[in-house]
C-alpha cells in the first residue's frame, strides 16, 4: 500500500464520520418534525388554536433532511437501485458497468451541484423571497441542494474507488431489487 493511498483510505474514513453526522442529522430534523407536527394536532384537539406555521416548517424540514440523508443512504448501500440486469451479466461486465454508473453518477451530481450554486448566487443578486408565513432570501432554499450535489459526487469518486479496489463483481448493495 502506497503513503497515497493510505492518505486517501484516512481521508475516505473521516469522510465516512461526515457523512453520519449527515445522516444524524437528518434523523434530528425528523424527529423535531414529528414534534412539531404532534404539537400541532394537539394543540387543535384540546381547543388550544394552532401553530400556523407547523406545515411549512415541516416541509422545509422534510426538504433538508432528504439532502442530508442521502450521501450517507449512498455510502451504506441503502439507496434503491434496479440490479436484476447487473446480476445476470458476467461478474467482471457487472463490476466494469457498476464503475461507470458511478462515473456518470459522480458527473451528474458536479453538474447539478454547479446548476444549484449558479442558481442560489442568482437568486442572492436577484434579492428573490420566498414569501409564505415564513418570508427569507430564496437562496436559502437553493444552497443545501448545491452543497449536498456535491456531497453526492464526491461519495460517488470514492465509490468509484472501492469498486475498483474491491472484487471484480457486482456491489452486495442492503437494497436490492433484484
Amino acid at each position: 500500500m502506497t503513503m497515497h493511498s493510505d492518505a486517501i483510505g484516512r481521508l475516505d474514513r473521516l469522510w465516512e464520520r461526515l457523512l453520519q453526522g449527515l445522516g444524524l442529522a437528518a434523523c434530528a430534523l425528523i424527529g423535531l418534525m414529528v414534534l412539531l407536527i404532534c404539537a400541532d394536532v394537539g394543540a387543535r384537539a384540546f381547543a388550544l388554536g394552532n401553530l400556523p406555521w407547523a406545515a411549512e416548517m415541516a416541509e422545509y424540514a422534510l426538504y433538508l433532511c432528504t439532502f442530508l440523508a442521502a450521501p450517507w443512504l449512498l455510502r451504506q448501500g441503502r439507496h434503491v437501485r434496479m440490479d436484476m440486469v447487473l446480476r445476470a451479466l458476467p461478474a467482471t461486465v457487472s463490476w466494469a458497468l457498476e464503475l461507470a454508473a458511478d462515473a456518470l453518477a459522480a458527473a451528474t451530481c458536479t453538474a447539478l451541484a454547479a446548476a444549484s450554486f449558479k442558481a442560489a448566487i442568482a437568486s442572492a443578486e436577484q434579492g428573490s423571497l420566498v414569501l409564505k408565513i415564513f418570508v427569507f432570501p430564496e437562496w436559502w432554499l437553493v444552497a443545501p441542494a448545491a452543497a449536498m450535489f456535491a456531497v453526492l459526487a464526491v461519495e460517488f469518486l470514492f465509490r468509484l474507488r472501492r469498486q475498483w479496489r474491491g472484487p471484480r463483481a457486482v456491489r452486495d448493495e442492503a437494497t436490492s431489487a433484484a
